[in-house]
């Protein structure tokens, strides 16, 4: 699938451009980061990543819609 090829995000159903001249994110699923998703999908991705959950699979594409944030990450006190 090629990053030019759709315009809706293939991870949650949504629209990839969450404003003018967004160009989505690399999803973390695939080692090339050659599918386009989008930002909120984008940030859920690096949110599992930092917290060790594991990534959401293909085969449960498309997902529900509700996106992990940073705002999700527990705080470090120090």
């Amino acid at each position: 699938m090629s990053q030019a090829s759709y315009t809706e995000c293939p991870r949650c159903d949504g629209p990839i451009a969450q404003f003018d001249g967004d160009l989505g994110g690399g999803s973390r699923i695939v080692i090339e980061r050659d599918v386009t998703i989008c930002g909120p999908c984008a940030v859920d991705e690096a949110v599992r990543d930092a917290v060790g959950l594991p990534p959401v699979p293909f085969d449960e594409w498309p997902t529900s819609g509700d996106h992990l944030t940073w705002d999700d990450v527990p705080k470090v006190s120090g």
